[in-house]
């Protein structure tokens, strides 16, 4: 007698084997999804660790300022060389942003990151004080952190390119500042509670406020006219 073969019992053999290799390998995507999240937020909080411990010293540096025999340029250059560092750091952290698809494990780097560029600000006011205006430009760039308004994105991204052009035009002679201006930094609304700002903005020398598009030229034209 010839025994039929089972197909049936056959497909089923063959869908749980599909069915177990499908969750092995999802399983293995959320598990290495969950670990380079971690190692993202690891490698900020790396980044940002070294920046504050470099801008207490820098800090320090500012402080004493006041004392005999300290060196008011080598103050400034240390104070632009860690500006240009912060700036670049924040490139990786917006980086890292587009690529997290947890995005709220990052919000809470990217305030603390916020704080220490407004620290940056403020130290970089005491350096112009007290250094005959150091030399230097502050360009400090306002803006929401992830904007849900799809004009605000556009001009966001309009202005963030226009500075990064300007960046690399003007180097030393600009200190670059972005900051996040909607995620509660009281510091930060101290600072800028004078300059009546309710949108995207850019502060050139803690006297000219641009918020249009149209007048960004102002900027260039303003710093080109110091020299």
């Amino acid at each position: 007698m010839v025994m039929k073969k089972d197909f049936f019992g056959n497909d089923k053999h063959v869908f749980w084997e599909a069915l177990v290799v499908a969750v092995f390998i999802f399983g293995i995507g959320i598990i290495f999804g969950i670990f380079l999240e971690n190692s993202r937020a690891e490698r900020i909080s790396e980044i940002y660790s070294t920046s504050e411990i470099n801008l207490l010293d820098l800090q320090i540096q500012t402080e004493l300022l006041g004392v005999e025999n300290i060196n008011c340029e080598q103050a400034v250059k240390k104070n632009i060389e860690f500006a240009d560092k912060v700036y670049e750091d924040a490139k990786i952290l917006e980086e890292y942003e587009r690529a997290s698809r947890l995005k709220e494990n990052l919000v809470q780097q990217h305030e603390r990151y916020d704080l220490l560029r407004t620290l940056l600000w403020l130290n970089s006011l005491k350096i112009k004080e007290r250094c005959d205006g150091g030399n230097f430009h502050t360009v400090v760039y306002l803006y929401d952190y992830l904007p849900e308004d799809i004009e605000e994105k556009n001009k966001q991204a309009v202005f963030s390119r226009f500075l990064e052009e300007l960046k690399e035009e003007k180097g030393d002679t600009i200190i670059l500042i972005p900051i996040a201006k909607n995620l509660d930094i009281s510091s930060l609304d101290l600072l800028i509670e004078g300059y009546g700002i309710e949108q995207t903005s850019i502060i050139l020398d803690e006297t000219l406020v641009v918020e249009e598009l149209s007048d960004l030229n102002k900027i260039e034209e303003k710093i080109d006219s110091s020299l």
